[in-house]
């Protein structure tokens, strides 16, 4: 059996909120159709042990990407944070703020600019969406 597709790197953070939108732990009908086939070979050749970390890893991954992203991590030094809505996508955090454009054109920061941001890798993934007063 084959996985999914890969998520579209250039979707938009709706599309990928739809695409994330899945059952719970425990309430796929074959989990196994939802993996893919180079992550199922590794895993049947696995003894109990190694599978139970392989859950327990899974199981804190999934803490991390589900963790609330706080607003320290929302702007640089130079950028002023306007408004965040956790719950404006799930998996996503709409995010409003005023950013420089790195000219020192003494009209610093621009904006304001609305962007999708959720927690994926070791980081966030930003959506810019445009300017707040267009939106």
């Amino acid at each position: 059996m084959t996985g999914g597709p890969d998520p579209d790197p250039d979707a938009t953070a709706e599309q990928h909120a739809d695409a994330e939108q899945s059952p719970v732990a425990g309430e796929f009908d074959d989990p196994s159709e939802h993996i893919p086939q180079y992550i199922l070979d590794g895993l049947d050749r696995q003894d109990v042990r190694s599978l139970e970390a392989i859950i327990q890893y899974s199981r804190e991954r999934i803490e991390e990407l589900q963790a609330e992203i706080n607003e320290e991590e929302l702007a640089d030094d130079d950028e002023e944070v306007v408004d965040v809505d956790v719950e404006a996508s799930p998996g996503w955090t709409r995010v409003v703020k005023k950013v420089p454009c790195g000219k020192d054109c003494g009209g610093c920061p621009h904006g304001p600019y609305v962007y999708m941001v959720k927690r994926t890798g070791d980081g966030l993934t930003w959506d810019y969406r445009g300017r707040a007063d267009e939106r």
